[in-house]
């Protein structure tokens, strides 16, 4: 009995021992293209021009920016150690801009707030990563899990243009000339996740999730303000938190070339940071800033190179 027993595991683990022995030594690389859809938020606290401390003074938001997205992806496989990389830009093409004043707490008491266009900027992504390959075979095709660390850099290059008052504490509302004001944002450092690879004859599916932790920076040139500094109106630095998940698949063709798609969606936020204003007369001045959040989508159809 002990030595059927010894003789199933050592079958058991041959088994997989192989399936998870030296990956072949592939690299692939992807270029893909494709629609994307992001939004970012982010409001500070101060004291209004009421005299009061307002624990949401201003707030901004970019909703449904849309834009087109290229990228360039690499998937390398030395033995068990697995490499991967990737550069992706996109140029937006439509948006929508709100910036709004209170002097109540809680987003009460708005006494100004301009509906703005946001149809230009881009949008900028980089990260690599390394990681160690654990493969299984099974009867139907073989499963990759690996898990993966590395470091990510994105960025926002935003607009407020086609300037329009909606509400205006001395009631003049309507359209405004001149605005040309940009806010860039950036979110970088370090994370871990996993990638996970299913493969069956020709197909394979893929996906990965990442958690990263986020260092985040900004600067702003508010070009109508007058009493603000230029080209650098204020800045903004905080830290937080961001999730990118990534589900795909590949379907292999003729020689070395696969076709692929994807799905990507990220969601990022930072508190508890600082707003510093800087004024045309040589000061500067700090405030909370409460929240910033991005979230962001994007659905990429390319093709994968293997050699």
């Amino acid at each position: 009995m002990k030595k059927c027993l010894v003789l199933t595991v050592a079958a058991v683990t041959l088994f997989f021992l192989n399936g998870a022995s030296a990956a072949d030594e592939i690299s692939k690389i992807e270029f893909s293209a494709g629609k994307r859809v992001d939004n970012l938020d982010w409001n500070i606290s101060g004291v209004s021009p009421y005299g009061n401390v307002v624990n949401v003074l201003s707030e901004l938001t970019w909703t449904d920016l849309e834009s087109y997205q290229a990228m360039a992806k690499a998937r390398i496989y030395l033995d068990r150690v697995y490499i991967r990389s990737y550069a992706g830009y996109a140029f937006i093409t439509s948006g929508e801009n709100q910036d709004s004043d209170y002097r109540g707490d809680n987003r009460t008491l708005e006494y100004s707030r301009s509906n703005n266009k946001t149809d230009d900027g881009s949008l900028w992504d980089f990260s690599a990563g390394m990681g160690y390959l654990f493969r299984f075979a099974t009867p139907a095709g073989a499963l990759d899990i690996i898990p993966v660390a590395g470091l990510s850099y994105h960025k926002q290059n935003l607009t407020l243009t086609d300037g329009f008052q909606t509400i205006s504490p001395t009631g003049d509302v309507g359209p405004f000339s001149g605005l040309d004001s940009t806010y860039e944002a950036r979110w970088a450092g370090p994370w871990a996740g996993v990638d996970l690879s299913y493969s069956y004859r020709k197909l394979s599916l893929l996906g990965s999730f990442e958690y990263h932790l986020a260092y985040y920076r900004a600067e702003a040139d508010w070009n109508l303000r007058t009493d603000f500094a230029h080209p650098v109106s204020f800045e903004h630095w905080a830290t937080g938190t961001g999730v990118v998940i990534s589900l795909g698949a590949e379907y292999a063709m003729e020689r070395n070339w696969s076709l692929a798609g994807r799905f990507d969606l990220q969601d990022w936020s930072a508190s508890d940071g600082t707003d510093r204003t800087y004024f045309s007369d040589g000061t500067a001045s700090d405030t909370p800033l409460n929240d910033v959040n991005w979230d962001s989508k994007a659905i990429m159809l390319g093709v994968n190179y293997k050699f």
